[in-house]
């Protein structure tokens, strides 16, 4: 049921006062990309605009995930084949206590950016359905590709969706 425009600005106010949790829908494929910025491992700062004009997979991941553990190394992999023809990986953790984020980091290291986000607020902003979640961003900071959870044979299908993106990106 759709309310009228005072009624849904008023149940909006009157969650707001009252402290009501409102779930934010999960970001689908076509809509813009929310910004993320936040400390990298190295203490630099980061802002996926930085990368804007690239294609991004941008991937949440937490130290306790065994899927996460298992797509890094391929997604490190993606990031160094890919990477000259204007493609990279972010992934975002998820953790709330960094040390344990940096401990996995040390048994799977990556080349690829890793941003924190310890309040959890770019995994609220995405509305994050499980965990792994990918989300594949095109040059104009549109999602052309969702993906969550993680197995060794999703990596051709999300490969397939780099190449069309990267041909099309190209002048």
């Amino acid at each position: 049921m759709r309310l009228p425009g005072r009624a849904a600005a008023f149940l909006l106010a009157a969650a707001a006062v009252l402290g009501w949790p409102l779930t934010a829908a999960a970001v689908e494929v076509g809509e813009p990309a929310p910004p993320i910025t936040g400390p990298r491992a190295d203490g630099s700062s980061f802002a996926l605009s930085e990368l804007s004009g690239d294609i991004v997979y941008v991937d949440f991941w937490a130290s306790w995930c065994a899927p996460c553990r298992a797509a890094m190394p391929r997604l490190d992999e993606l990031h160094a084949s890919l990477g000259a023809r204007g493609f990279s990986v972010v992934g975002v953790n998820v953790d709330r206590k960094r040390r344990s984020a940096e401990r996995m980091l040390e048994q799977v290291p990556v080349d690829f950016p890793v941003v924190f986000d310890p309040e959890g607020q770019w995994a609220e902003r995405y509305a994050l359905p499980g965990m792994p979640s990918g989300y594949l961003i095109d040059g104009d900071g549109v999602v052309r590709y969702r993906h969550t959870g993680y197995r060794e044979g999703d990596l051709p299908k999300l490969a397939n969706e780099i190449e069309k993106l990267l041909e099309e990106n190209q002048p």
